[in-house]
């Protein structure tokens, strides 16, 4: 008898675990598919900002710096009690070509002076899937990095302080299957090319060797998942950031572009 209703309880649980992973897969997909559906009716999610934000609040006698990019910029917090000004233009999962595609309508209109750009973790996140595409996606990135930059200096007139790729933290074993050592390896190509940008108005912030350990990958202190890093890993990135706004930036005469208005 004990044997019947054990395998009777056995087969109930897996049929419960069959409907309930079967049910997480659908609500997942759902999830996705509402996402995807957004993206094809605003693929550079324009609708995230404001297209004419009100910068009547503005203390126009502070330098203005905007942290623009991906989700590592979204969560990039502002440096308090120092003269500049502080807008965030980050969104979250945005690769290289959604945030070269956005720069008119969310960076211009705010007319900075200073622009933190932090990109091209996104670009590479398929790897895993699709490894023949490494070289394309590798110059595609690079190609949009290089786009942004002259587009933020020769028509914005900003000082851009480009910030290499955050490494990735130590991989758990089941998320191996979803990021490939390629793409470690990728962000160590691009991290090149970005510091051969460095020019009289591109700082190079070499967020990339302040973060790594001895192996390449982020710090665990400040380290919040894989991608992303902790409040200390931003205080720490902000110690560095600070040291170029007042050592490297304080002392200039900062160009601005007139604003500009993009419908």
């Amino acid at each position: 008898m004990n044997k019947i209703y054990f395998a009777i309880t056995a087969i109930v649980i897996l049929i419960c675990g069959y409907l309930g992973l079967n049910f997480w897969l659908l609500d997942n997909r759902s999830q996705q598919h509402v996402i995807t559906e957004s993206l094809g009716l605003d693929p550079y999610e324009l609708k995230t900002y404001p297209t004419n934000p009100n910068l009547s609040n503005r203390d126009l006698s502070k330098p203005l710096v905007v942290f623009f990019g991906d989700s590592r910029a979204v969560a990039w917090p502002a440096i308090a009690n120092i003269p500049f000004e502080f807008i965030n233009r980050g969104i979250n999962g945005q690769t290289t070509d959604q945030v070269l595609g956005r720069l008119s309508t969310h960076v211009a209109s705010l007319s900075p002076q200073i622009v933190v750009v932090q990109v091209g973790v996104n670009d590479l996140r398929d790897f895993a899937a699709f490894p023949n595409e490494s070289r394309n996606v590798i110059n595609n990135c690079k190609q949009n990095i290089q786009k942004i930059v002259d587009r933020l200096t020769q028509e914005l007139k900003a000082t851009v302080i480009l910030t290499t790729i955050f490494p990735t933290s130590e991989l758990s074993q089941s998320l191996r299957a979803n990021w490939s050592e390629e793409a470690d390896r990728a962000i160590i190509e691009i991290n090149q090319f970005i510091k051969s940008l460095k020019s009289d108005r591109v700082i190079i912030l070499d967020a990339a060797t302040l973060l790594a350990d001895e192996r390449g990958k982020v710090r665990p202190i400040y380290s919040r998942d894989i991608l992303h890093l902790n409040s200390q890993g931003y205080t720490m990135l902000n110690d560095e950031l600070l040291k170029i706004l007042t050592n490297q930036i304080g002392g200039r005469k900062l160009q601005t572009s007139k604003p500009l208005y993009f419908l």
